[in-house]
């Protein structure tokens, strides 16, 4: 019996083991197929990559040949006019004062028209994506951009040369930057604007500044060729000219720049970036590149490195418990320095904070506006914006006419109209989440809001069903509702601001 039972269990033990061995050498069997295929995935994944890649150099090379075979063609004459002056805004000497002896009224305002809010512009995008160098460069050239490092594939031996600037030997050069030797600093270029949220004018500035940096003052011809080739391949619709001995960058735009000197083509102003170029005369190669789009004004807050200002204190004359202090980016203030002066109201409106500045700015506001309704809060936020501010017209302060970003409103001595009107936008907007329009009558700026469901007295516009509350932040006490006597019976233009 007992010989038995140590037989069975023999062969039970025998059989476990067995049944181990066979599981050990098939999950082995198994780990072995699976690092298979794995292995075989990577490879057909490589392979993939390797001929999206090839597609993608094939794709883009085939545009920049066809677009150098045009470039050897004769360039087409025409001639520039002057820029177009800034409006004059006769801005008063001193900003009026609400007479107490008047009484509000709550009257239709008239108004002409009414611009649409502008959507939101995405970035231009190369025709086809940037396939990486075939022997990558270390990003080693390095410059500051508004105080803010940035980094660059960039050695000596890429510097192009131009013996001179017949269509021949522009191509050419043309040719040699289509390399794919230059694909790491297109994508270095277009990985900083993303990084710093540079809008498109923004962009065009590090471009720019890329390569002047790059060629040195005495090769100003091979600096212009590469921005216009750098911005080409980013996506945007530039143009070339040449004027006497000199290559000029052309960039139309969604809005009227003022100042520039610009030619027409088309129907559509290209703006010469250069300012010291005032010749009648240019030669342009007009040719348009795949997917090219429209360099936009729009901008936001760029990504910076900060530089904080002296902080400033500003107080509501009416209500001293609005009262802040604050600094802004000087590094902002450069960039807004650069900015041309155009035509888009809203630009300036849609443009916010910093967040130097918001840091400070909108927790003070929020604790002083805390448990009131609306109104209550519009009228609080109005007074601090006509009556914290020192005021000054531009013909005044700068010497011409200048519409402020907010955040320099902060930074300068003295705002006007169209400043407070701008900064008293954006605190509607974003501390009291209420629809703001901008209201353009000959000489000012206003504003006018949209409460809602609670019912505000006061001079008014019915636009798109929509009850607007004029509110001027340049009628020095004026409450909500209070549009300036002057203005009652006048036309204004209605300017949308994003929500």
């Amino acid at each position: 019996m007992k010989s038995e039972i140590k037989k069975n269990t023999l062969t039970l033990l025998f059989a476990v083991a067995s049944v181990g061995a066979c599981a050990q050498g098939h999950a082995r069997s198994q780990r072995d197929e699976l690092e298979d295929f794995k292995k075989k995935s990577q490879q057909e994944f490589a392979g993939y990559k390797a001929n999206r890649e090839k597609e993608f150099k094939d794709f883009r090379d085939k545009y920049n040949a066809e677009f150098a075979a045009f470039m050897r063609q004769r360039w087409e004459a025409f001639r520039s006019a002057a820029g177009v002056p800034v409006p004059p805004s006769p801005d008063p000497v001193k900003p009026p004062v609400v007479d107490p002896k008047t009484k509000p009224t709550s009257q239709p305002i008239p108004f002409d028209k009414v611009a649409p809010v502008a959507p939101p512009v995405a970035p231009p995008q190369p025709v086809a994506p940037i396939p990486p160098a075939p022997q990558p460069v270390k990003p080693s050239f390095a410059l500051l951009f508004y105080n803010t490092e940035c980094r660059f594939s960039l050695t000596p031996d890429l510097k192009i040369a131009l013996p001179d600037l017949s269509e021949e030997s522009v191509a050419a050069a043309w040719s040699t930057l289509s390399e794919s030797r230059y694909n790491s600093l297109i994508s270095d270029c277009l990985a900083l604007r993303k990084q710093l949220k540079l809008c498109d004018w923004g962009y065009m500035l590090l471009v720019k500044e890329l390569a002047e940096k790059f060629y040195g003052p005495t090769a100003s011809n091979e600096a212009t060729l590469l921005q216009m080739f750098i911005l080409t391949q980013s996506g945007y619709k530039v143009r070339i000219a040449k004027a006497d001995s000199r290559l000029a960058l052309l960039i139309p735009s969604d809005r009227t720049i003022y100042e520039y000197t610009y030619i027409d083509i088309g129907g559509l102003k290209h703006y010469v970036v250069d300012k010291s170029l005032k010749n009648s005369q240019f030669y342009i190669f007009n040719r348009e590149f795949p997917k090219e789009q429209l360099i936009s004004l729009q901008t936001g807050q760029p990504n910076l490195s900060v530089t904080e200002t002296a902080t400033k204190s500003y107080a509501s004359k009416r209500y001293p418990d609005v009262s802040v202090t604050v600094s802004t980016n000087k590094n902002l203030i450069s960039f807004y320095n650069s900015y041309p002066r155009n035509s888009g109201w809203d630009l300036y409106a849609n443009a916010s904070l910093s967040e130097t500045l918001k840091k400070d700015l909108y927790p003070a506001l929020r604790r002083s506006i805390a448990g009131k309704s609306k109104t209550e809060a519009a009228n609080m936020l109005i007074n601090f914006v006509q009556t914290a501010f020192d005021y000054k017209t531009d013909d005044e302060q700068f010497g011409a006419e200048r519409a402020l970003f907010a955040d320099e409103t902060f930074f300068y001595p003295a705002s006007d109209c169209e400043d407070r009107s701008i900064l008293y936008a954006i605190l509607v907007k974003e501390l009291l989440g209420l629809e703001v329009v901008l209201l353009h009558y000959p000489g000012h700026l206003a504003t006018a809001v949209c409460f809602g469901e609670e019912e505000v007295q006061g001079d008014y516009l019915n636009i798109e069903n929509k009850k607007f509350v004029v509110c001027d932040p340049t009628y020095i006490g004026a409450d909500v509702g209070r549009a300036m006597e002057k203005f009652k019976t006048v036309k204004a233009d209605v300017i949308m601001v994003n929500g």
